[in-house]
């Protein structure tokens, strides 16, 4: 498995990982109104991701691998949409990633 994370109030490394889907219910007459909004900003996030993958990822990930570590994907996280939420399985604690 990846990084061990740790609960931020106890200290416990008893941790679950989920992933949780963001997701925008606007309907009908929000996407007349706001659509040209929303499409705008899913333009820029989709450039920024680009140029992430891009600068960032391709030169870290030869890095590591002369290195011969694993790298975790940036912009895999930038295009998912998904939050990473772990859950304390001693205190009961929810704390993102």
């Amino acid at each position: 498995m990846g990084v061990n994370r740790k609960c931020p109030k106890c200290g416990s490394t008893h941790v679950q990982l989920s992933s949780q889907k963001s997701k925008m219910g606007w309907g009908c007459l929000g996407m007349i109104f706001f659509g040209i909004f929303y499409f705008m900003h899913i333009f820029m996030k989709w450039a920024v991701g680009l140029m992430l993958f891009i600068f960032v990822d391709w030169y870290m990930a030869i890095i590591k691998a002369a290195q011969n570590k694993g790298y975790v994907w940036q912009s895999k996280k930038w295009f998912s949409g998904k939050k990473q939420m772990f859950f304390c399985h001693d205190c009961g604690n929810n704390f993102s990633a």
